[in-house]
C-alpha cells in the first residue's frame, strides 16, 4: 500500500494527495448521514400517523 501513495504523492504532490482522501472520507461520511436521516424520517412518519 506504501508504494501506490508514495507514487501518487511524487506524481501529484502532497497537498493533492491528502485533499483527494479527506473529500472521499468525508463523502462517505454524508453518504452515510443521509441515510440515517432518511431512516428517522420514515420512523417520524410512522409514529406520526398512529
Amino acid at each position: 500500500m506504501d508504494e501506490p501513495l508514495l507514487t501518487a504523492v511524487s506524481a501529484v504532490g502532497f497537498p493533492i494527495v491528502v485533499t483527494f482522501y479527506l473529500l472521499t472520507t468525508f463523502q462517505r461520511s454524508m453518504d452515510r448521514l443521509t441515510t440515517q436521516l432518511g431512516n428517522k424520517t420514515v420512523t417520524l412518519n410512522l409514529h406520526k400517523s398512529v
